[in-house]
């Protein structure tokens, strides 16, 4: 193990696991069962067209979960019909990052390092907004990541100097909004589904949790949550809205209480610092990978929210370097840092019971 109470964390997990409340007793032994049989009867997809890339840097699925929307290495943003295994559409640029527009399946927006940020959309040949951020705050260059509020209102940017930006997007012309730069290395964030509380994972040693209100960064964070031992890396919030889910470079992976903001259980079982993260649709499972780099494990943990049982651990050939849950479906998307003879850099796993 990369860190030295990784093996121990990994062995009391599985000793003092609690049981089951009764009320998750029947999907839990379902989850089970479909996991015990998993080698024999489960489903994995290599998603062939985007088998020719050099290789994905993100992820994410629509909001009706019919396409993905796809960073690749090969400087372009791909929009994906998984259903069909053909990329429909594709916008070039140098893209580090891009998302789905929850509310709207046919509308994702992109990122790229040097500050372009770019809302696109599957039915239409030119940019839905275009936009040169550092000709509108020079802070706003060497860019790393963004993420849509739930109401689709506001886009939240970083950069790689850990500066935090509002974009508010209702209108082409997009504005910027309340900014300010981090104490610390600004990792992944997210809203909670109301879209009042905004959070981002802080990447110092403590990991912290930061936690603003809405759309305002200009009090700076109102509350500032000790997360990890190491710094925190990556973070989801399940569609459902009741836990939000942080891993970190102690190798653990922390699933949190949103409305109490509090750390409701530990799971011990990577050797390697989480980088990625997602919880599924219902919320009652949690996955991640620790595909940070090439020594990351090549499998992805797939864990129970209630039960806090280790269902399985897919085997992925090269570590998972982002992983995310259909929006509708126990279907798991898997990006791998390498592509297998004869697979994909993309897989989808489903977990349906």
């Amino acid at each position: 193990p990369s860190r030295p109470w990784a093996a121990m964390a990994s062995v009391l997990s599985a000793v003092f696991t609690p049981p089951v409340p009764a009320a998750h007793q029947g999907r839990h032994e379902a989850y089970t069962a479909l996991f015990d049989n998993f080698a024999k009867d489960g489903k994995v997809e290599n998603v062939g067209a985007v088998s020719k890339v050099r290789g994905l840097y993100s992820i994410d699925w629509n909001a009706t979960g019919d396409h993905m929307l796809l960073t690749t290495k090969d400087s372009s943003m791909q929009w994906l019909n998984v259903e069909r295994n053909v990329v429909e559409k594709q916008w070039q640029g140098a893209w580090c990052w891009a998302e789905s527009d929850p509310t709207n399946p046919e509308r994702g927006c992109g990122i790229t390092w040097g500050g372009d940020f770019r809302i696109v959309d599957a039915r239409q040949s030119e940019y839905a907004a275009d936009v040169d951020l550092k000709t509108k705050n020079a802070k706003l260059n060497k860019m790393l990541n963004l993420c849509w509020r739930p109401d689709s209102t506001y886009v939240a940017v970083s950069t790689k100097s850990d500066y935090l930006q509002m974009l508010d997007v209702r209108k082409m012309d997009v504005v910027l909004g309340s900014s300010m730069a981090g104490t610390s290395e600004v990792n992944q964030m997210c809203w909670d589904i109301t879209g009042e509380i905004f959070v981002f994972a802080e990447g110092a040693s403590p990991g912290r949790l930061a936690v603003t209100r809405g759309v305002d960064l200009t009090e700076g964070p109102l509350v500032s949550l000790s997360a990890h031992q190491g710094g925190c890396i990556s973070l989801a919030r399940d569609p459902a809205g009741r836990f939000l889910a942080s891993g970190g470079a102690d190798c653990l992976l922390n699933l949190w209480d949103l409305k109490s903001l509090s750390c409701v259980w530990s799971y011990g079982f990577a050797t390697h610092a989480i980088t990625t993260t997602t919880l599924s649709h219902d919320g009652s499972l949690v996955a991640w990978g620790t595909g940070g780099g090439s020594q990351g494990e090549s499998l992805v943990s797939i864990c129970g929210t209630d039960s806090k049982t280790l269902y399985h651990q897919h085997q992925c050939g090269s570590p998972a370097n982002h992983v995310k849950f259909h929006p509708k479906q126990p279907v798991l998307a898997v990006a791998t840092t390498d592509c297998p003879r004869d697979g994909s850099y993309l897989q989808v796993v489903h977990t349906r019971v």
